[in-house]
């Protein structure tokens, strides 16, 4: 849902607030179909913050690029020592649900990301993999709740197959970005909870630099901070075959 606005590139709403004001689908229909960067390689800071407060961090690069008017995303982490060489490629698939594939170096082999397994914490965050999926679940559904001047909040419910019950964003109208992200479960206890603590602007284009995924269950919580960033790059700068198997294994 949402969260791809986050962990991918900087999506934007071109509709203009009364027409994206008609309906919640067209809303999210919009902020996941439009967008105005190609490709975009970044470098981010995830902090794991435990319980009482013990912080661990790790680094990765992420590029991101469109391919045949899909998405790809790939994920390499350098640090620390115990998960570097870890990777990750994200491909959207049209009519299909997202293909995820992680390479883990100390197996050197990949491994797909498929069923039950999406559910589960990507490594070690507040994160889920299926918080990365790019893809909306054709069986999801979105409602309007309520609009002011500022934002629009929307109520989505997912298919089935998700660990979600009910998802709330709180969209921003002027940079028409969430700021607010808030995850149930079936019985529609508060799960997670996702904000955004600064953005930066490029050409037009909303990036979000520093998040927050809050556990409510578990009282962690995540930060990713964006501390490099280039945008809308020259085609080769990365190589389709970056999204690839054998990239993967070539570089673990």
């Amino acid at each position: 849902m949402m969260i791809r606005l986050l962990l991918s590139v900087c999506l934007a709403l071109t509709a203009s607030p009364a027409q994206a004001e008609d309906n919640a689908d067209t809303i999210i229909a919009t902020a996941q179909k439009v967008q105005r960067i190609e490709s975009a390689i970044q470098q981010i800071e995830m902090v794991l913050v435990s319980k009482n407060g013990a912080r661990r961090h790790r680094s990765f690069e992420m590029k991101t690029k469109r391919i045949d008017g899909l998405n790809a995303t790939y994920v390499r982490f350098s640090k620390p020592t115990d998960v570097a060489g870890t990777q990750l490629i994200v491909l959207e698939r049209s009519g299909k649900s997202d293909e995820q594939i992680l390479y883990l170096p100390a197996l050197k082999r990949t491994n797909r990301i498929a069923g039950r397994a999406k559910k589960g914490a990507f490594m070690g965050s507040d994160f889920s993999y299926e918080d990365f999926d790019f893809s909306d679940d054709p069986k999801a559904t979105h409602t309007l709740i309520s609009s002011n001047d500022t934002t629009w909040v929307i109520d989505t419910k997912p298919g089935p197959e998700s660990s979600y019950g009910r998802i709330r964003s709180t969209v921003s109208k002027s940079d028409h970005l969430p700021r607010q992200v808030e995850f149930f479960d079936a019985k529609d206890h508060a799960k997670k909870l996702l904000t955004i603590q600064q953005t930066a602007t490029q050409n037009g284009a909303v990036l979000p630099t520093h998040s927050v995924m809050k556990n409510l269950n578990r009282g962690t919580s995540t930060e990713l901070k964006v501390t490099e960033w280039q945008l809308n790059l020259p085609p080769d700068e990365i190589p389709n075959e970056t999204f690839t198997i054998g990239f993967l294994e070539r570089n673990g």
